[in-house]
């Protein structure tokens, strides 16, 4: 029995990630998982959906974008999709759904292979006519060769439509039920083994996704950029108490004594630690190192598999949370380009409660998380006091303010 995962993905990159996390944790007996990446435009915007699936080791097919997701499926159909692999069973699903449950593979198997099934299926609507919603589903080979399409090759919004629930007889609903079998849900939606984040928003499961799927973290490695002069670095600490394991501290030494600095960092005997010996002493609030320390990011001279970036300074602290509810604000908004913290309690307030908003002076650097690409590509071109507020806002007037995901709780001390 060979069963293929399918996943239809537009120009979201995060949603393909999360795929694949979840995937390297679910029970995938007798499974592969198939990216089917419909590109839009140029097919560089390809390259490094490509890339991610290479390195992860699963198959991953580039479509020039016709038809969204329902143009693909019809492609599969007639086998015509080149390097879709063959299969005995298919469960098809849009990126934007997540798996809800570690076997949710078995689960829809199961169902299709109770008697007179047809298809088990994520989502039945009754809106419009009653019809299978196309964003989760799965079926038999012999089944899906079948089906027939009204326009081939589909091309349109509406001729998508027109198949999932509004062209009559010919809708796939009334196709598998003029074959003699039924559709039917695997369960309802609240306890669903997927969940539609696009359609079925409202009905909040990421909670509950967050808590199944928590310890997928292999991936997702953040580097911390952070100078030090003449302190102890608090920072490791809070770091090492992370629930998120994967991360790299760059902790610069801006050419102060090192007093003992190199051995407590030797004490702590963790490789995620990095410590560079700056030759000299910079000054400026140690933004130069910040401003070399981007700098080789980009030029791959440090963190090269890093795909996050956090600027801070060493008497920083962070909830253990930090990064693991930073990293669920990327995954929440696949187009986020930041994500910061709501709160922080800051030392020049008499450590009082700050709330955060995207003005001089009530964000703070050591509260940002930025994708690494972003962040590696804006140079750190002031060194005055509040800096970061001017690289935040280089990134914001090109990317938009829309685009920085502010993330609930007050996760950051800023010393």
């Amino acid at each position: 029995m060979k069963i293929v995962v399918a996943v239809c993905v537009y120009n979201r990159f995060e949603n393909i990630k999360t795929w694949i996390r979840c995937w390297e944790q679910c029970d995938t007996t007798d499974a592969e998982l198939v990216i089917v990446h419909n590109y839009y435009g140029n097919k560089t915007e390809s390259a490094r959906y490509e890339k991610h699936c290479i390195d992860n080791g699963i198959k991953y097919i580039p479509r020039s974008d016709g038809g969204f997701d329902i143009g693909a499926f019809q492609d599969v159909c007639k086998n015509r999709l080149t390097g879709f692999p063959d299969y005995d069973y298919l469960l098809w699903c849009t990126d934007d759904v997540l798996p809800m449950n570690k076997d949710f593979i078995s689960l829809f198997i199961n169902k299709l292979s109770e008697p007179g099934i047809g298809v088990s299926a994520m989502d039945i609507s009754d809106e419009y006519d009653r019809h299978i919603r196309t964003t989760g589903f799965c079926l038999k080979k012999d089944t899906a060769a079948k089906l027939s399409f009204k326009a081939d090759p589909i091309s349109t919004k509406m001729q998508c439509y027109g198949f999932e629930h509004r062209d009559g007889s010919e809708t796939f609903f009334n196709q598998i039920v003029s074959m003699g079998l039924k559709p039917e849900m695997v369960s309802a939606a609240n306890n669903s083994p997927l969940w539609d984040t696009g359609y079925l928003y409202r009905l909040n499961r990421q909670p509950e996704h967050d808590l199944i799927f928590s310890n997928i973290q292999p991936k997702d490695k953040v580097v911390v950029i952070c100078p030090v002069y003449n302190m102890y670095p608090q920072i490791i600490s809070s770091l090492i108490c992370q629930t998120h394991k994967n991360w790299e501290l760059l902790l610069i030494n801006n050419g102060s004594e090192l007093n003992g600095l190199d051995s407590i960092i030797k004490g702590y005997n963790d490789d995620r630690v990095n410590f560079i010996v700056y030759p000299e002493q910079t000054g400026n609030y140690g933004h130069p190192l910040r401003a070399w320390a981007l700098q080789s990011i980009r030029e791959n001279n440090l963190s090269t598999d890093a795909e996050y970036v956090i600027i801070t300074n060493a008497d920083n602290y962070y909830s253990p949370t930090f990064i693991q509810y930073m990293l669920n604000g990327f995954r929440s908004n696949q187009h986020a380009v930041a994500c910061y913290c709501s709160d922080m309690v800051h030392s020049y307030l008499n450590w009082a409660t700050q709330p955060c908003w995207l003005e001089r002076g009530h964000i703070d650097c050591g509260g940002v998380m930025i994708r690494k690409d972003i962040a590696s590509s804006f140079a750190w071109r002031s060194y005055e006091h509040s800096s970061d507020w001017i690289y935040f806002n280089d990134i914001i007037q090109k990317h938009g303010a829309d685009k920085w995901i502010k993330v609930k709780g007050t996760l950051f001390v800023h010393n």
